[in-house]
């Protein structure tokens, strides 16, 4: 088991240094929604990684985990393909193995931006079943605060589809964006990702000007899916 640990961390320090731009632990373990200490550790073989971990940099960097627990990949010399625009989504399902909802509740909101990829925290987030929504996606439900996006009303639960690849929201979509910065906001999204790297933001309200948010700030996407309020919408 010792061997193991240890090229995975000699590994994991390897294939960091070939990622394009220099990529620094801080960049990639918020890339993958991990501690930087957590990384660091792993690369130092000060830690072995969790099973979710593991999961996470093998599909990340596009090897099998075995390889990347034995092989020694300094010596491969094929190209270094990674999945950079993979995202993976930590999430719980009901005892029938069935994708819950979450809900993150007010009090949670101001930390899910930390949060959103630690397994403990989406654990302890409450979580139901919605039977109309698509089983084959992902669903979580976020309380709506603020006047930006009328009629919605502060105080109204809305539900996010999961996005996994950005690059492809189409103008004009209405997501909740989770960013380092803001937290998570409703907001029309305008995607300039691909040749400026930025999105975009409008409000519904006129009084609120639009914004632009880097590729590097977003932490999660979620597509508008509906929303639940106790009286009738006005407007």
């Amino acid at each position: 088991m010792q061997e193991k640990v240890n090229n995975f961390a000699q590994n994991l320090s390897y294939l960091r240094s070939k990622l394009d731009g220099k990529v620094s632990q801080q960049r990639l373990a918020d890339e993958l929604g991990i501690k930087k200490s957590t990384l660091a550790a792993y690369e130092l073989g000060r830690a072995e990684p969790s099973f979710e971990d593991l999961i996470r940099l093998a599909t990340f960097f596009a090897i099998p985990i075995d390889g990347f627990l034995r092989k020694d990949l300094r010596n491969d010399t094929r190209p270094l393909s990674t999945n950079a625009d993979l995202r993976v989504l930590v999430t719980t399902v009901d005892p029938q193995n069935r994708e819950n909802i979450e809900f993150v509740p007010v009090r949670a909101m101001g930390g899910y931006a930390e949060g959103y990829g630690d397994i403990d925290y989406i654990n302890r987030l409450p979580a139901f079943q919605v039977p109309f929504l698509s089983r084959d996606r992902k669903y979580r439900a976020f309380p709506y605060e603020g006047d930006s996006m009328p009629p919605l009303r502060e105080g109204s639960v809305v539900f996010g589809e999961y996005i996994d690849q950005w690059d492809g929201v189409k103008n004009g979509t209405i997501c909740l964006v989770v960013t380092k910065d803001e937290g998570v906001v409703l907001k029309k999204v305008f995607n300039y990702l691909e040749d400026k790297g930025v999105l975009v933001l409008k409000s519904l309200n006129e009084r609120y000007a639009p914004y632009p948010v880097r590729r590097e700030e977003i932490q999660e996407l979620w597509r508008f899916a509906g929303y639940f309020d106790s009286e009738f919408p006005i407007g």
